[in-house]
């Protein structure tokens, strides 16, 4: 039995009001940049789902939400949170729900927010309880949670209940978004005058320009031209990323440390933190640690490369189907993405196919390494910097992911339904196939000295290409070269993702 005062104290806005914000332990470590996502329009008899990874900030996204309600003049106590992992049983939140409801019945507006809802068993079964008994017609439901299968199969058992349209991915920053929230605060330490003067100047460019995949190759060279000056400030700041990628917490030590402290270093902690998470939920997804532990070292032993999972089996000496569940799990808690290859002739994915396995993030990456051979991840980060060959594959990852999150919409377009790679008998290959408006773009990611044209092994259905090079720009007609820092600071995330 939950006690009242345990539901009190996860509300503290209940007594404190807007001051609550002070002692909240998420909201007050959100520094020194509190990370801004886009913000949801709540509406009364809906039902919200954030999808995300661990230690992507979803928690002080909620607290920030009810920061805001508070601000805007909703009464504190028609307020509810609950982090549902506080909770051993479904009961146990239907009697704190029912305490909360109880105690509103009068109020016109309420809103209720579940953190890590999948903690939960049939979780699905309180939110139907909320719909059918009329009481969400008053109210705003918003739930989070990092095990997206759970999310993602017992959402599917929700069906006309304000929940369709209302699926959100919330993921480690993209590179455009890390570039236009850490560039104040970079720029207050940078001692260089005309460095910092030309940082100034790309934080109040690049606002004013973005890419759409959708536009002609003319209109993205065009676009891509007004940022190219920019190129070395971009280079700076692209370096930042691939050492703490795109997790608020992780940016946020790290640019304390070297900025204030003037010590380069990410803290073992924090990826023990992360792994420890992931772990954890994989447990309660029944998954063994050791089954995990072979895959992911087999991914990061192959990465970059293309394999079949029938061959990924047996080098580990487990099941193929063990496998395949194995990498659903891990891609659906949001720690790795399955590029599968292309048939143009099927026009549909070759399921028996060589696959490509990429994480998420740089920093996913680098705590996965840091896991499997027991080293300090700080280790692990100096020496993929130092390594072209490592880091080269790791940059091809994270174009991957930011291709993913510029199109992806839960449900409705996914990865496997937009983006793949491609290789033919000949030994043609291309990197990554996106499909915009019907049609395919190539894109081939170089990240090395010098590149050309001749680089992309093109093929008949793909007219367009686009080449990611480290410095190299130029490419004619159908085909542009852009170094890659510049062009994912231009490359917006989808608008369910927030």
């Amino acid at each position: 039995m939950v006690k009242i005062i345990e539901i009190v104290n996860q509300n503290p806005w209940w007594s404190k009001g807007e001051k609550f914000v002070a002692s909240d332990l998420h909201l007050s470590k959100a520094k020194p940049i509190f990370f801004k996502r886009k913000e949801l329009s709540l509406e009364k008899g809906n039902i919200y789902i954030l999808r995300g990874n661990r230690q992507v900030g979803k928690t002080t996204y909620l607290k920030n939400l009810i920061k805001k309600l508070i601000q805007k003049g909703i009464p504190p106590s028609n307020i509810l949170y609950l982090s549902v992992d506080f909770f051993t049983s479904r009961r146990e939140m239907r009697n704190a729900l029912n305490y909360f409801l109880d105690s509103t019945r009068e109020a016109k507006e309420t809103y209720i927010f579940l953190d890590e809802i999948t903690f939960l068993e049939e979780w699905n079964l309180e939110l139907k309880y909320l719909v059918d008994s009329g009481i969400i017609k008053k109210c705003v439901v918003v739930a989070t949670g990092s095990s997206a299968v759970k999310l993602k199969e017992k959402g599917e058992l929700l069906p006309g209940r304000g929940l369709e349209g209302n699926e959100y991915y919330i993921k480690p920053l993209s590179f455009r978004e890390f570039v236009l929230q850490t560039l104040d605060f970079i720029v207050e330490h940078i001692e260089i005058e005309d460095f910092r003067e030309s940082l100034v100047k790309l934080g109040s460019v690049l606002p004013n320009y973005s890419i759409n995949l959708a536009l002609n190759m003319e209109q993205i060279k065009k676009i891509v031209f007004n940022i190219l000056p920019y190129k070395k400030e971009l280079q700076y700041l692209f370096r930042i990323y691939l050492i703490t990628g795109g997790i608020p917490g992780v940016v946020n030590q790290y640019i304390q440390s070297r900025y204030k402290n003037q010590k380069e270093i990410i803290n073992s902690f924090l990826s023990e933190i992360f792994i420890r998470d992931v772990l954890g939920d994989l447990s309660r997804l029944q998954r063994q640690e050791v089954i995990i532990r072979e895959i992911l070292k087999a991914i990061i032993e192959r990465y970059g490369s293309r394999y079949s999972f029938l061959k990924l089996s047996q080098g580990i000496e487990r099941t193929h189907v063990t496998i395949i569940d194995s990498l659903r799990i891990l891609e659906n808690s949001f720690i790795l993405h399955v590029l599968f290859a292309y048939d143009f002739n099927k026009k549909y994915i070759k399921l028996k196919g060589d696959k490509k396995v990429y994480f998420l993030d740089p920093f996913i990456y680098n705590s996965v390494k840091s896991y499997l051979s027991g080293r300090e991840i700080w280790n692990i980060i100096t020496e993929t910097l130092r390594d072209e060959e490592i880091q080269s594959k790791l940059v091809e990852g994270i174009v991957i992911s930011h291709l993913l999150m510029h199109k992806e919409i839960p449900y409705l377009r996914e990865g496997e339904t937009f983006l793949w790679n491609y290789y033919d008998k000949s030994g043609k290959e291309i990197d990554a196939i996106i499909k915009v408006n019907e049609k395919y773009l190539g894109i081939e990611v170089k990240y090395q000295t010098r590149v050309d044209e001749r680089d992309i092994k093109k093929i008949s259905p793909i007219k367009n290409y686009i080449l990611l090079s480290k410095e190299d720009v130029g490419g004619k007609n159908n085909t542009i070269i852009v170094p890659v820092d510049v062009f994912l600071s231009l490359l917006p995330v989808s608008e369910r993702n927030i």
